[in-house]
């Protein structure tokens, strides 16, 4: 499957949120607009009956002083300038007869005859603004009246404006305070995933140890406990493999070696030339074949699915070397060589057996390849972050861009002396990433022969409870 047509993965937080958001978010939405609907009608109520009761007012200042039919407004005109403003509202009215003669007030405003003695309230434009109208029945004495009162609706919008200010600034805060609980509140719930995919995270290839499932909610209880079950299975497969791989190697160990001392004890009888060199030939060829199997199965048990965290604990570095050069020494003088070692106090975590089989093939080939007369140098030491193991020799060394195919498995230089079968650096990268430590090859000092150098993680880091161990 390309990436184009891979499926978008949605993480539970996200999927929780959108869950929660999406409903919270349009229900506040409804209730802002329930809110608002109720302020306008509240608001609209007050102002209508306002406008109503000054309705009621110029009705009641309606005088038929002579009983003639002849109606008077009594207001002095103070009363009535003041009548005509209210704020920033412009007031206007108008008083008519039943046949819609004008009796006082304004005569361009119209207005439609109420159907009752309760006031009509309806909008309208005056004079090209819109109005508030309210229309109100009266009568003076035996004569029917209308009166309707406008005004201009400055104060209403304004109020109208505040409260609906006032509301989105309230549900506004109300939505962000819930969405920020409800933001908080996935990520407090989450936090044990979180945690449990750290725990998972922070192990290594060799970590097969359960995952603690003390603190996990019921709902991933299930996925820890058969992510275990197949810890266990990986586990049990990795012990199988290195108890095949420790039987193997005893196996062909054994006849090898017989085969070979057999052949040494022919040598050295009196026999012809010829099968003297038929002997030579097949001695040299049983010593490869012992050394082949050694490095297929070093490389077997290299693998990080053969080893587990209990194989490893923390190895002295200084007494590595000492070892090495110890059991090399002989090879070395016979080769004429100069070889020694430079050790500072250092400890790493480690499997004991690997790196002693790392140092080995390190040293293996700085001997194999460096000509006689020639120095070849082991050292090792803490630079403070981590410990580190270093071979370095003054041989022809590895051009740049072989540097990375000599890594290989089964991959030998064009004109290399001997008669290796290419395993040795691929068992020390194998070896190296085992052990999360960086495999480094470089120019040795002035430019000539090798530097092989494996930076390993600093022993602190790893659990104080592991035993100190030294190579065997």
């Amino acid at each position: 499957m390309t990436a184009a047509t891979e499926p978008r993965v949605i993480s539970i937080k996200w999927r929780l949120l959108g869950l929660l958001l999406v409903p919270l978010t349009v229900l506040l939405g409804l209730g802002l607009f329930i809110d608002y609907r109720t302020g306008v009608a509240s608001i609209g109520g007050v102002y209508d009956r306002a406008l109503g009761e000054t309705a009621l007012a110029i009705a009641a200042h309606l005088r038929d002083a002579n009983g003639d039919g002849h109606i008077d407004f009594d207001l002095p005109p103070q009363a009535i300038a003041a009548l005509r403003t209210r704020g920033s509202d412009t007031v206007a009215y108008a008083v008519r007869r039943i046949d819609g003669v004008l009796v006082d007030g304004d005569a361009d405003l119209g207005f439609v005859l109420p159907a009752s003695e309760q006031a009509q309230l309806f909008d309208a434009k005056l004079r090209g603004k819109p109005v508030r109208v309210a229309v109100h029945a009266a009568q003076v004495d035996r004569t029917p009246l209308v009166v309707a009162v406008a005004v201009s609706t400055h104060q209403r919008d304004s109020a109208l404006r505040r409260i609906l200010a006032s509301i989105v600034l309230t549900d506004l805060i109300q939505l962000i305070g819930t969405l920020a609980l409800v933001w908080i509140g996935v990520r407090h719930g989450l936090r044990p995933l979180r945690n449990l995919g750290e725990q998972i995270a922070q192990r290594s290839a060799r970590d097969l140890a359960p995952l603690q499932d003390t603190a996990i909610p019921a709902e991933v209880r299930p996925l820890v406990h058969t992510l275990n079950a197949l810890f266990d299975t990986v586990r049990g497969a990795a012990r199988a493999q290195q108890q095949f791989t420790a039987d193997a190697a005893h196996q062909l160990r054994t006849p090898l070696s017989g085969i070979i001392a057999q052949l040494e004890v022919l040598e050295r009888e009196p026999v012809s030339a010829e099968l003297r060199a038929r002997l030579l030939a097949l001695h040299g060829g049983c010593v490869r074949l012992a050394h082949t199997a050694h490095q297929l199965l070093t490389l077997a048990r290299s693998e990080p699915s053969a080893i587990t965290h209990e194989d490893y604990a923390r190895v002295d570095l200084e007494q590595l070397v000492t070892e090495a050069v110890s059991h090399s020494l002989d090879r070395a003088l016979d080769a004429g060589l100069d070889f020694g070692a430079e050790c500072a106090p250092a400890q790493v975590l480690g499997n004991p057996w690997l790196l002693r089989e790392l140092l080995g093939n390190l040293v293996d080939n700085a001997l194999a390849y460096t000509p006689r007369g020639g120095r070849v140098t082991l050292r090792c030491g803490d630079d403070g972050c981590a410990g580190w193991l270093e071979v370095e020799d003054d041989g022809a060394g590895i051009a740049v861009d072989l540097r990375a195919q000599v890594r290989e498995r089964f991959v030998r230089l064009p004109g290399s002396p001997g008669n290796g079968c290419g395993l040795g650096l691929a068992i020390v990268d194998e070896i190296a990433r085992a052990h999360e430590a960086e495999f480094s090859l470089d120019s040795g000092s002035n430019g000539r022969g090798t530097r092989a150098r494996v930076r390993f993680r600093h022993a602190s880091a790893e659990p104080v409870s592991l035993p100190t161990a030294k190579p065997q």
